[in-house]
């Protein structure tokens, strides 16, 4: 088949132009590569077809021929750049999409050409597409996106790109971030520099980690430095790789870090460093620790030491030993104390074992810690059978109940206890002293607590025959005394008695004259005188109350021959009443009778007895001015308690074991004043008012119940008042 020179042209032209344009939608980059391509073929078929002309025969079909086959070869090999260029486009794409770093590029404004998905879910953006156009300032914080602008502005001006660079960012929200960035020119197939593009990684996690680690270095290099042992770390060598700072105090080394690199050989004798190092390598050749192992230490500045050593080997990842760790911890000062404590110990247990009281010291639950040698040879113990035990697996439980009462009063107070306590020894009860103590730790606190008993069983014994023998000297003493009381008191009354009745004696006779001077005179003088009328009337009263007194005297002196016989108390008591009647009345008196059943008769002088009443009903009467109550009150008894009165001369006196009537008197009255108690029994002694009573009713009255063998008291009521009491002797009853 022939062609034309002009056919043949417009073919190629036509096969250039479809060349050209195969390509331009699928990438702008690639597009110029292959348009180039088609338009060297154009350029190829104008000239064929300017040269067309003057090839007309078989020459001609010949070029046309090798062109047109040449054309074919062209076509093919176009269709395999296109499926390259796809391909490539593909990875590209595969590569952009998948890549978990952020890739972008940018034009020359700093603008985002293109950016991968990794890129856009970090800012999280829906799609890398929306990005393009936008700037650093869309997305980040100003300080950010002013310091990334600045870097792509050098990289354009310099064309040096920026490897390796961590970054912090700060995201919109807040979040704070970290990258490590290589930032580069992006060129044209000129070489011309029409943007940057980078990747980035992101690296929070690894710088946080890494921030953490350092931290933690810190703290450990902090921790290894504040620590008071010697802690090292050495290769296989014998180097140090690290050493804190006691350690190179003890080797007198300015600082740990101008130990690193140097070896045992440069801070002790040859023969020390060998040691270390026979040490090491044993350590690293078995893999096996060595632990606790004391020594001596030499220190420049401190001098022989004592010193503990652990050392561990240090391995690698695969486990492989390639150095040691070690601590040396200086036991100098805890070994002296230690031994010191160990001497303060064996004084203190030789002390407590040759004490002769018992010792011992109990937990707060009352577990024995530790007991004395006299404790065991009291209980016939051995400490170790002791120790860890109770009171109330060592003792009864009556015992050990009072024991731990103790205990646990000093564990609650924190105070010391000085307490008796009956231990049994043997067959017997002893009595300790016991003198318990709070034992505290270092924060105050009772942990323990320690006790002293020392036997004072026979010093008890003593003190109790000493306070027998004493208080029987102060009840002989008091008897001694009342005896001595009693005679001077009989002594005076006897003095009294006789003086009573020689006065009496002496002054009944003048009186009798005065009587009768004065009813004489009384004649004598005219009725109408009543001034001499009214002398004579009180002259005449001030001559019966001498007789009244002269008769008191005489009552008191005479020793009065009773007529006694076996009476009712009740009734004479009654009778006595009935005859102060009136004064009750008067007097606005109250009188309860209080009276035991069954009493047993009396033998007395009923009319003398009934005197006594009369006299006590009278005093209680003026006792209770404006009225008050008066109890009469009897009851029968078994005498105890009777002491004999020295001053009664009879044989008849009460004594211990007799059985008494007792008739008490209580008035509701104001009482007797204190000081004037030892004093009321004295003759002429009252405390009524001049002119009411003689002074001699009571020392009568008792007179009158000392004839009669009984006792009379009076003293202050406990409920208030006074209370005289008579007690008489029983009669023995009808059989």
């Amino acid at each position: 088949m022939n062609h034309t020179p002009l056919q043949i042209g417009l073919l190629l032209v036509s096969l250039a132009a479809l060349a050209g344009l195969a390509f331009i939608p699928e990438s702008a980059v690639a597009g110029k590569v292959v348009a180039g391509v088609g338009g060297a073929a154009a350029m190829v078929a104008l000239f064929f077809l300017r040269i067309g002309n003057s090839f007309a025969g078989d020459d001609g079909a010949a070029l046309a021929e090798r062109v047109l086959g040449d054309n074919e070869q062209l076509k093919s090999k176009l269709e395999s750049l296109k499926r390259e260029h796809e391909e490539t486009e593909h990875y590209i794409e595969a590569l952009m999409e998948n890549m978990p770093a952020n890739v972008y590029f940018k034009d020359l404004k700093s603008r985002f050409l293109r950016v991968n998905r990794s890129q856009a879910e970090w800012l999280c953006i829906g799609h890398p597409s929306d990005m393009e156009g936008k700037t650093d300032h869309d997305y980040f914080e100003k300080v950010h996106a002013d310091r990334a602008l600045a870097d792509e502005r050098r990289i354009i001006a310099t064309g040096q790109p920026i490897v390796g660079y961590v970054e912090q960012e700060m995201l919109p929200d807040g979040e704070e971030s970290w990258v490590l960035t290589t930032k580069m020119p992006f060129r044209d197939k000129a070489g011309k520099i029409i943007g940057t593009f980078g990747i980035s990684n992101n690296v929070s996690e690894l710088v946080k980690t890494q921030n953490s680690l350092e931290r933690e270095r810190n703290i450990l290099r902090a921790l290894i430095d504040s620590v008071p042992d010697h802690i090292y770390i050495k290769d296989e060598s014998g180097q140090f790789l690290v050493v804190n700072r006691a350690f190179a105090d003890f080797v007198a080394e300015g600082h740990p870090e101008e130990m690193l690199g140097k070896s045992d050989y440069d801070y002790f004798s040859e023969e020390t460093a060998e040691e270390f190092q026979v040490e090491d390598r044993k350590v690293i050749d078995s893999g096996e620790p060595l632990t606790n192992r004391e020594g001596f230490r030499q220190s420049p500045t401190e001098g022989t030491r004592v010193v503990i050593t652990t050392k561990v080997p240090l391995r690698d990842e695969n486990g492989r030993a390639y150095g040691i760790v070690g601590m040396n911890r200086d036991v100098t000062e805890s070994r002296r104390a230690s031994e010191a404590l160990r001497r303060s110990e064996r004084v203190m247990e030789s002390i407590l074992d040759n004490s002769p009281a018992v010792v011992y010291l109990k937990a707060n639950d009352g577990k024995y810690l530790m007991v004395n040698k006299k404790y065991e040879s009291l209980f016939n113990v051995e400490r170790k059978e002791v120790k860890g035990k109770t009171d109330h697996q060592l003792f009864d439980k009556e015992v050990a109940d009072a024991f731990r009462t103790n205990d646990l009063s000093v564990v609650e107070n924190g105070e010391p206890l000085q307490v008796e306590e009956e231990v049994p020894v043997g067959d017997t009860n002893r009595i300790y002293l016991s003198v318990k103590f709070p034992v505290r730790d270092w924060s105050g606190g009772v942990y323990a607590v320690g006790g002293i008993s020392t036997d004072i069983t026979e010093r008890k014994r003593d003190e109790e025959e000493m306070m027998k023998l004493n208080n029987d000297l102060v009840e002989a003493n008091q008897h001694l005394r009342s005896a001595q009381e009693q005679l001077i008191q009989a002594e005076k009354m006897e003095s009294v008695g006789r003086l009573a009745a020689g006065v009496a004696h002496e002054v009944k006779n003048p009186l009798a004259m005065l009587g009768m001077g004065l009813e004489i005179l009384d004649q004598e003088i005219p009725g109408e005188s009543e001034k001499g009328k009214s002398a004579i009337e009180r002259m005449r009263r001030a001559v019966e109350r001498a007789k009244e007194i002269i008769r008191g005297m005489v009552d008191f002196s005479s020793a009065h021959q009773l007529q006694r016989d076996v009476h009712d108390v009740h009734k004479f008591v009654d009778e006595s009443l009935t005859l102060t009647d009136y004064e009750f009345r008067k007097g606005k008196i109250k009188v309860l009778r209080d009276y035991a059943e069954d009493l047993p008769r009396v033998r007395v002088d009923a009319t003398k007895i009934e005197q006594v009443l009369v006299n006590l009903y009278i005093n209680a009467t003026h006792a209770m001015e404006g009225g008050g109550t008066l109890r009469i009150r009897t009851r029968f008894e078994k005498l105890r308690g009777v002491v004999r009165d020295e001053g009664v001369r009879t044989q008849g006196h009460l004594r211990d074991g007799d059985p008494v009537v007792v008739i008490e008197v209580i008035d509701s009255g104001p009482g007797i004043p204190e000081d004037k108690l030892g004093k009321i029994f004295d003759p002429f002694f009252t405390t009524k008012p001049t002119g009411v009573g003689t002074g001699l009713g009571l020392s009568v009255a008792r007179k009158i119940i000392d004839l009669h063998d009984g006792v009379f008291t009076l003293e202050n009521h406990e409920e208030g008042g006074a209370c005289a009491t008579i007690i008489l002797k029983a009669e023995p009853a009808a059989t």
